[in-house]
């Protein structure tokens, strides 16, 4: 089903979007697949809505990051390889919006980027690689 929804030339974006989330949801409580199962559907979730409204891959990353930090502290947090795909893809999204002057779209998506950092398992050196680069980062507003 999911292939059909994303195969479809004209599928509007709310559609989309929430037939792509209801099918996530139903697998993952019918299967109760593993957080590296359900990290990389919702890759893929990610990366089919950037090209819709801006709200939907927004609220699909909003819900990585209380994901990833409800998941650190359990004894199955999620791979460590997923979330720094997560704090990268935001991070750059973030960055391309900075580009083209959409400052709080930008801020949002930078600030979802250094959460999702912090819950990196890398001594915290993605973290302080991002905040670097944030200080380079002139917001207008």
């Amino acid at each position: 089903m999911a292939d059909c929804i994303l195969r479809a030339p004209s599928a509007p974006g709310q559609v989309l979007y929430s037939t792509l989330r209801k099918i996530v949801n139903h697998i993952f409580s019918l299967e109760r697949f593993d957080n590296e199962k359900l990290a990389k559907y919702l890759r893929c979730l990610l990366k089919a809505t950037f090209a819709l409204e801006p709200d939907f891959p927004l609220k699909i990353i909003e819900d990585i990051c209380r994901l990833v930090k409800q998941c650190a502290s359990s004894q199955k947090p999620i791979p460590s390889r997923e979330v720094e795909w997560f704090t990268t893809t935001a991070f750059n999204h973030g960055v391309d919006l900075f580009g083209v002057n959409e400052d709080e779209l930008s801020k949002k998506w930078i600030d979802h980027a250094l959460t999702l950092s912090h819950y990196h398992q890398d001594g915290g050196d993605l973290e302080r690689e991002l905040q670097k680069r944030q200080i380079n980062l002139k917001w207008d507003s």
